[in-house]
């Protein structure tokens, strides 16, 4: 007997496909959570791309890593690179409007030595964190890291300044000897012609700025020569090898109101113009020089008894006269500006129309502008107002609606007027004739002397002649004898009677010397000048009949 079998369907799946599916659903739920947790991709745009590396370089927002670089090409122009991010989804709220990139790599500069640290680790981008702004996702990275790092607390100003002096990113700022911020960054504007400065200060120094600051420079050193001796004055030790600028509240101002970031404040010179940028109100007049006016620079003070008043507003103004300055007659105009505030008046119109007045009664009576010399080791001039005593009364003058000062010459060309007065009378002296008379009484005096000189060469001569020829020889004469004498008398060769007679020789002989030995004594210098002899008196016995 067969039985019937039985059929029963199998299964068309093996529990083993269960393996590689399960790794499949996995898998895909970790690309799935990958992507769905990756963060975006950025741009940013650097001129090169010194120290990148694709899938090395990392991005760090405060040292730490939230991205990581994933491309590197060039821009269409050629001018740079493109490099493409992958930023963590943990810090993708930070990439705003207001998110700055730069490269951080070892910079030694003459203001600054930073990112020393990566000479190891290598060259990465920061990125700062700022998750205020709209969202943004292609951006320009710095060329250089931010001089203040983000989030620092403080105050962001905007100086400007038309000078030429020019501060770098870095420069301190400095208040009282101290440093308390940064230039951050420079723009120059072409159509102002002037430099924009964003510079940061540093909490709680910001507090000490206000409406009423001003700024000023004070870079390198600088000389003042005073009363008191010579006065060096210089910002700190930064300053003397870079440039620098300090601030402060005028003297007699009010503090004001702190202000707050982009606060825009002009750089002045030095701290006398930042003290007289607070002066609004300022009265010109006009000053006519005759003389030389090097040394007087544009901005030098205006003094009137020693006090400061006013500045040199401009020199040689154009358009204020007729003519130019190849004539001899040519005044040259110097404009000067006068500040009611300096003088105790209102710094308004009313002060204003006070120094207006005073200044016309005093022009019209004996005030005088001159020029002094403020600094003897640079030679400066400063304006000195003065009352001159004796000074004329004059009508008032006016050029082109301004006030004119009458001047006078300052002591130094009143000096050189006396001394070129005198030269020109010692010029017109007849010194060629007085020279040549001169001449004739020396060659006169120098023949006079030489004759002087041959009569005492003659009268030497002579001297010589006669002691020789008369007097030495009768003495030598007499002493042969004498000699002869006492040889003879020695040997007894001589008698009596021959030594008798050779005595009453040299007896003789003596006498005959003894009036020439008298007039020696009586005229020594009769053997040589002839003339009338006085008559020698011998005395005579008294006669019988003589009383």
């Amino acid at each position: 007997m067969t039985e019937n079998a039985v059929v029963s369907p199998t299964s068309s799946i093996s529990r083993i496909w269960l393996v590689p599916l399960l790794a499949i659903i996995i898998g895909g739920w970790m690309v799935f959570y990958q992507w769905k947790n990756q963060g975006p991709l950025i741009t940013i745009e650097l001129s090169s791309a010194t120290g990148i590396e694709i899938n090395k370089t990392p991005i760090k927002v405060r040292d730490l890593e939230v991205g990581q670089v994933k491309k590197i090409s060039l821009k269409p122009k050629l001018d740079g690179v493109i490099v493409t991010a992958r930023i963590d989804n943990s810090a993708a709220h930070l990439l705003t409007e207001n998110t700055a990139f730069w490269v951080v790599s070892p910079r030694i500069s003459f203001s600054e030595v930073s990112g020393l640290n990566t000479l190891l680790s290598g060259s990465y981008i920061a990125m700062s964190a700022d998750d205020t702004g709209k969202e943004q996702y292609d951006f320009v990275a710095m060329e250089r890291p931010p001089v203040t790092p983000p989030g620092t607390p403080g105050v962001h100003l905007i100086l400007k300044s038309d000078d030429e002096f020019a501060y770098k990113p870095g420069d301190p700022i400095i208040y009282k000897g101290f440093k308390v911020g940064e230039f951050e960054d420079a723009y120059f504007d072409i159509d102002q012609r002037v430099v924009y400065y964003n510079a940061f200060i540093e909490a709680p120094y910001h507090k000490l700025v206000t409406d009423n600051t001003r700024f000023w420079n004070v870079s390198g050193v600088r000389f003042h020569l005073e009363s008191s001796g010579l006065r060096i004055e210089t910002g700190s030790l930064e300053t003397l090898l870079a440039n620098g600028v300090t601030f402060g509240i005028p003297e007699g101002v009010d503090e004001g109101n702190v202000v707050g970031d982009d606060a825009r404040f002009d750089i002045y010179e030095d701290e006398t113009s930042a003290s007289n940028a607070r002066f609004k109100v300022t009265v010109d007049y006009l000053m006519m020089f005759d003389e030389s006016i090097r040394g007087l620079d544009v901005g030098a003070p205006v003094e009137y008894r020693g006090l400061e008043i006013g500045v040199v507003k401009a020199i040689n103004v154009a358009n204020n006269i007729q003519g130019n300055v190849l004539q001899d007659d040519y005044p040259i105009p110097v404009l000067i500006s006068i500040y009611p505030g300096k003088v105790h008046q209102q710094d308004n119109e009313a002060g204003r129309d006070v120094v207006k007045a005073t200044m016309r009664n005093w022009l019209t009576d004996n005030l005088r502008a001159s020029l002094r010399m403020g600094n003897l080791i640079t030679g400066g001039l400063y304006v000195d107002l003065q009352h001159v005593e004796g000074a004329p009364s004059l009508p008032l003058q006016q050029v082109n609606g301004l006030d004119v000062i009458p001047t006078v010459s300052n002591e130094f060309t009143q000096l050189t007027q006396k001394a070129d007065a005198i030269l020109d009378k010692i010029n017109a002296l007849p010194l060629d004739d007085m020279v040549a008379s001169v001449e004739a009484v020396v060659e006169e005096m120098k023949q006079a002397a030489t004759a002087v000189e041959n009569a005492g060469n003659n009268v030497d001569a002579m001297v010589d002649d006669i002691d020789a020829k008369q007097m030495n020889q009768k003495i030598n004469d007499v002493l042969g004898s004498l000699n002869t004498l006492i040889r003879n008398y020695s040997e007894g060769g001589l008698a009596q009677h021959e030594i008798q007679d050779t005595i009453n020789s040299v007896q003789d002989t003596m006498r005959a010397l003894q009036p020439v030995l008298l007039q020696l004594n009586q005229s020594p210098n009769s053997l040589i000048f002839s003339g009338k002899k006085d008559d020698q008196r011998e005395p005579q016995a008294r006669r019988e009949g003589d009383k």
